[in-house]
């Protein structure tokens, strides 16, 4: 059986959304790479809306710095569009129009992708975004943020996995970020985050960590380990109440402890029809953790 986590390598926690007081976010870079810092994180992507915030000289050496942005504007009829770009060129700048409901998908995509950056749809959920609206671009896309602290604080639509599995039903090969996007210092704060298995903590090595798709997102739980074949699928977790085998649409399974009970591995079937799996765990206060889609076909 294949590991999803295969290779050598390290664990490293990080976070790939978040804001300084260089946009709209409440604390200077400074303090927020030292707070994220000073709770385990390992790497941070400061994204700013249009402005690549460079690493601030005072933070000190200990935590990995890649340089991010987060573009917004133009109008599907019932909201907007945010997409972040991760590890763009230091120094890459981005021409601001604002909230410039004239921009579309297709051009903000295009910008990141011009600073050398991963093209992320940015909470779905909160924009009231769907996959048609993403038609243009999907192929594009690196990611999706399937957690976001700070759209699930403000206003209870933090969690994406419907845009994720619309899109993935649908052919596109897509990751699964969870993230803080950070305003409001500590309410928004250090609550989700991607652990990557990369060979060492530099940007070169993390990048290629998370093209290859050898991370997962959590909000609390641990994945250890997963295994597959084209018949079945072994997950190993920390202790968990449940755990999800998510697939294409009428497919999939799950398995739940009795209550007082915990789960820390299992095994699916793997059907023979589906075109991806992915795997979900929840945790005994409702904490999350999502693996990234193994497809098929």
């Amino acid at each position: 059986m294949k590991s999803i986590f295969s290779g050598s390598g390290e664990w490293y926690k990080g976070m790939l959304h978040v804001h300084t007081t260089e946009s709209d976010g409440s604390v200077s870079p400074e303090h927020v790479l030292k707070a994220y810092r000073n709770m385990g994180y390992d790497f941070i992507c400061p994204t700013d809306h249009w402005k690549v915030t460079p690493k601030p000289k005072k933070s000190g050496s200990r935590i990995l710095h890649i340089p991010g942005v987060e573009l917004d504007g133009g109008t599907s009829g019932v909201g907007d569009f945010h997409f972040v770009g991760i590890d763009v060129k230091p120094g890459s700048r981005f021409h601001s129009r604002g909230h410039d409901k004239n921009l579309t998908p297709r051009d903000m995509v295009d910008a990141i992708l011009a600073g050398g950056g991963l093209p992320v749809l940015a909470h779905p959920s909160w924009n009231g975004v769907s996959w048609v609206d993403m038609i243009d671009v999907a192929d594009d896309l690196f990611g999706l943020e399937v957690w976001n602290t700070g759209c699930d604080v403000e206003i209870g639509r933090g969690q994406s996995d419907v845009q994720w599995d619309d899109l993935l039903s649908r052919g596109y090969r897509i990751m699964g970020l969870a993230v803080d996007d950070s305003h409001r210092f500590y309410r928004d704060a250090m609550k989700a985050w991607v652990m990557v298995r990369a060979t060492s903590l530099t940007r070169k090595a993390i990048r290629s960590a998370l093209e290859k798709g050898r991370f997962y997102s959590s909000t609390g739980p641990s994945i250890l380990e997963i295994r597959y074949d084209r018949k079945s699928i072994s997950v190993k977790t920390s202790p968990v109440r449940r755990i999800d085998l998510v697939a294409s649409p009428r497919r999939g399974d799950t398995v739940e402890s009795p209550e007082g009970m915990f789960l820390t591995e299992h095994t699916f079937s793997i059907p023979k029809s589906a075109t991806y799996v992915r795997i979900r765990i929840r945790d005994a206060v409702g904490r999350f953790a999502w693996s990234n889609p193994i497809y098929f076909g």
